[in-house]
């Protein structure tokens, strides 16, 4: 915008001096039509600021890429020199971006459709918007900015299989009767056990008499019933934020393990981080359409965001389920809280090594195997 206008300028110097040498009728028209064209180029830029409609649309596939549509609408009367804007493609996943920069002309009322084609080479939520679009006057030395603040997105899915797993334990008992299985008491609230008080223990669960002999605070350990519901949980692998591959086969394992308990009529709640609190949320997914509608959440998140089932806090552990699994690429520092008790199951990115210690299993896996490697998984 400032060369055009240091352009139009030199212009206009070169005509004066013209006019000043020849003194001409020429020269002077000349050096007058330069000197109008800016106050006429600005107000066809006032009169068509306002009239410019902008959007996008999702167009579906076509081959292997993903089409969207954005459209130029001209409401007025008088043409539109130029429209100028930036369509930003980025996986909200894997931080992948990508943009195009699209310049049109309108004609009086007039709409321009553009289809911007992206290959997806990820799995994640991908989110075209436009950045900064602007129109300009004639001589594009002006610009007034287009308000817009819409965008489209589409969830790439990774891909899924079924990974033939096996129900055990407490998850095939009957919701009533389900206890966790480091439950010795009889019943729920039943005392099975003495702990020493850590901070966010509940006053309530003191036990007076036995820390006044031993002369430090013991709480009672109480019996508490689960659910026969499974916790699926997508833990953020920071670590491998900057490996696509390894980020697909994460996802992937997600998300069939999801896939796997809807084909066998199994209700589960997924967890994931929300990206704009950095919290954990945690979702029922009970028919095909909670499972999509979760997907586009849990794929939307930065795979570079902390871990919040690192930081899962006593209160959010409240609920008891059947087993937990955890799927990530670590291994949550307070994996006793998060699991709270129950069996957990942790599907662990980056190796082939599985053990078990006592109620906690996990099971490595990697790109190149991750199917063959989480087959037959005992949940």
């Amino acid at each position: 915008m400032r060369r055009n206008l240091i352009v139009w300028i030199l212009l206009i110097i070169s005509a004066l001096i013209l006019y000043l040498f020849s003194n001409g009728s020429v020269t002077l028209a000349l050096l007058v039509a330069l000197i109008a064209a800016l106050p006429v180029s600005f107000a066809i830029l006032k009169l068509t600021a306002g009239k410019v409609e902008l959007s996008l649309t999702d167009g579906g596939f076509a081959d292997d890429h993903r089409v969207f549509v954005l459209s130029f609408k001209n409401k007025g009367a008088m043409p539109v020199a130029s429209v100028e804007t930036e369509a930003v493609c980025k996986n909200l996943r894997t931080g992948e971006s990508d943009s195009f920069s699209i310049t049109r002309s309108l004609g009086p009322n007039k709409t321009v459709e553009i289809p911007i084609e992206i290959l997806p080479t990820h799995a994640g939520r991908y989110e075209l918007s436009l950045s900064s679009p602007v129109m300009r006057d004639p001589l594009g030395i002006w610009k007034k900015k287009i308000e817009f603040d819409g965008n489209t997105g589409v969830t790439i899915m990774p891909e899924l299989f079924e990974m033939n797993i096996v129900q055990a334990g407490v998850a095939a008992m009957p919701e009533s009767d389900a206890e966790s299985a480091k439950t010795r008491g009889a019943v729920s609230g039943d005392m099975i056990d003495i702990k020493e008080y850590v901070p966010g223990d509940p006053v309530r669960n003191i036990h007076w008499k036995l820390s006044e002999k031993l002369d430090k605070p013991l709480v009672r350990v109480l019996g508490t019933p689960v659910s026969d519901q499974y916790l699926i949980l997508l833990d953020n692998p920071a670590d491998i934020a900057n490996d696509p591959e390894a980020l697909d086969a994460v996802a992937s394992v997600y998300a069939s393990l999801i896939q796997t308990l809807r084909m066998n009529d199994i209700t589960c709640y997924a967890g994931w981080t929300d990206p704009d609190t950095g919290k954990a949320v945690i979702r029922r997914i009970a028919d095909d359409g909670e499972a999509a509608a979760a997907a586009d959440e849990y794929l939307s998140v930065p795979a570079s965001m902390p871990s919040a089932f690192a930081r899962i806090s006593r209160d959010m552990a409240d609920d008891r389920y059947a087993h937990v699994v955890i799927v990530g690429s670590s291994i949550p520092v307070n994996i006793d809280v998060l699991a709270n008790g129950c069996n957990v199951t942790i599907l662990k990115y980056g190796d082939w090594s599985s053990f078990t210690e006592g109620s906690m299993t996990v099971v490595g896996f990697t790109a190149a195997s991750y199917k063959s490697d989480t087959a037959g998984i005992e949940i």
